[in-house]
């Protein structure tokens, strides 16, 4: 139970540290150098993940993951949550949702979507992840989406009452 326990705390510590903070000199210490990210495996993964979330803060310089839940079992760590930011700077080609839609100019407005990353843990790093995350909807509030209006966070997570029709 330790070992699971303290594979929960690298991840929980490197979403800290790294994307909240942006401590780009705890990725040496919290990730594998041989890293592999959504099944590729490049040597360098110290400067790789610098560069993602290098991107990704630069264009969103007030980034924050919100961990909601959390699930441990041996070497895996799936983590559930809320990726939250404002888009004040320039969202570069190739990372993210810049892979499908270029580079994006800075809009002003904030976003807050939904992920869920599965973490593989060995020998007290990161070792590999993958993620399914809600790029669609971050798109959308961002106002990038043509031909939809921008949905707020009271928009998206409207509740809905046990037993009632949800509107749509």
């Amino acid at each position: 139970m330790a070992f699971e326990q303290d594979n929960g705390a690298i991840v929980r510590r490197f979403m800290d540290l790294v994307w909240n903070c942006g401590e780009l000199s705890a990725i040496d210490d919290l990730v594998d150098d041989d890293f592999t990210n959504f099944g590729v495996r490049r040597p360098g993964g110290h400067a790789a993940m610098r560069h993602i979330v290098t991107v990704w803060r630069t264009a969103f310089p007030d980034l924050h993951f919100e961990i909601q839940e959390e699930i441990v079992h041996d070497d895996k760590v799936v983590t559930r949550g809320l990726m939250r930011g404002t888009h004040l700077g320039e969202f570069q080609q190739g990372v993210g949702p810049g892979r499908i839609m270029g580079a994006m100019a800075p809009t002003g407005r904030s976003f807050e979507a939904d992920q869920i990353h599965i973490w593989r843990v060995h020998g007290g790093k990161i070792v590999e992840h993958s993620a399914s995350r809600n790029d669609l909807l971050l798109l959308n509030q961002l106002g990038l989406v043509s031909g939809t209006q921008p949905i707020t966070e009271s928009t998206w997570r409207r509740a809905v009452a046990p037993g009632s029709v949800p509107p749509g």
